[in-house]
């Protein structure tokens, strides 16, 4: 009993004279839950979402409807694209009205802006709504890679480092960019041979197609999969402590997890959590991914996501490496 009592007691007071430890762990909690409340918390949740295009004041009877999310546009093939894929529920103009007759929403916003502005002219958009599992499959991968990237790397390198491994490598010619590069690579074909396993085992499950070039979808999850990996050498790139390192990465995947569109599209929602949104690699991951399986999308439509991506990359590296530490 003397024993166990003792290495408890060593044990808080390693936790203890640990500050960034104690730090982290008393607000991190806090953090997140505030972010999550100021995202998230919504008094008067939209059950429709309904785009406008053009000038709408002869439409102000429309959007005046309670519950409504009303989201400009100012791409009309854009905006009857979403309509076709039952991304929003319905478009409206100064003069007329689209509709998915297909979209058992799209029927009740019919039936509103038919009561709210009968003279509008009615135009019908074909096209199939994409499959809860098409939209899952992308969001499921990049979360996989974000957390094995991440953390797989992280926790390496300050075990490394605590253990004394890198201090052993510092009386080598080996130099911090080698070493970085060398802990990159593989992870990365780590990472992505599990990543086409899985996408391959549900694709042929659920029977799912992809409309656009698998090798530009690789190309795309090898970016997506080495900015993870160069964000998570970045952060592990100094501290000695578990605890810290944990907390980072923590506070960078948690509102990935959120905002990276996962698990919904952040279609309407409110300007300021676009734009954190559109700053978070596995945003660009996501949407790249989507773009080229359920749209067929090529190398110029995705090409600002394939750019953020290679920035990061080469922001975090060079930081990385500016910023290593071997002891």
């Amino acid at each position: 009993m003397k024993a166990l009592l003792a290495l408890i007691q060593a044990r808080n007071l390693e936790f203890s004279r640990d500050k960034s430890a104690i730090g982290w762990s008393l607000l991190f909690p806090i953090i997140i839950l505030i972010a999550l409340a100021l995202v998230f918390d919504d008094d008067s949740p939209s059950l429709y979402r309904v785009g406008v295009y053009g000038p709408s004041t002869s439409i102000e009877a429309v959007l005046s409807l309670k519950h409504i999310d009303i989201i400009h546009y100012d791409d009309l093939s854009d905006a009857q694209y979403k309509v076709a894929r039952h991304h929003i529920d319905g478009l409206v103009s100064a003069e007329q009205y689209w509709i998915n007759p297909t979209s058992a929403r799209g029927y009740i916003v019919e039936q509103l802006i038919l009561a709210q502005a009968p003279s509008l002219q009615k135009t019908e958009i074909s096209g199939e709504a994409v499959r809860h599992v098409e939209w899952l499959l992308p969001g499921i991968i990049g979360m996989n890679m974000m957390f094995s990237g991440l953390y797989g790397v992280g926790y390496v390198i300050v075990r490394y480092r605590r253990t004394g491994v890198l201090k052993r490598f510092q009386v080598t010619p080996l130099s911090a960019w080698q070493f970085l590069s060398s802990q990159l690579l593989s992870r990365l074909l780590v990472i992505l041979a599990t990543a086409v396993i899985v996408f391959v085992v549900i694709c042929t499950l659920f029977t799912i197609e992809i409309k656009g070039s698998a090798w530009l979808l690789l190309l795309n999850m090898t970016l997506g999969t080495a900015a993870m990996i160069s964000i998570g050498l970045m952060v592990a790139s100094r501290t000695r402590s578990d605890e810290w390192c944990n907390g980072v990465l923590n506070l960078l995947s948690w509102p990935m997890m959120f905002l990276s569109g996962i698990w919904f599209s952040l279609e309407g929602s409110k300007d300021w959590v676009r734009l954190i949104a559109d700053m978070l690699p596995l945003t660009h991951l996501n949407d790249a991914n989507r773009a080229v399986i359920i749209d067929g999308a090529g190398i110029v439509a995705i090409g600002d996501h394939l750019l953020f991506l290679v920035a990061i990359i080469t922001v975090s590296l060079s930081l990385a490496s500016y910023r290593f530490k071997w002891q």
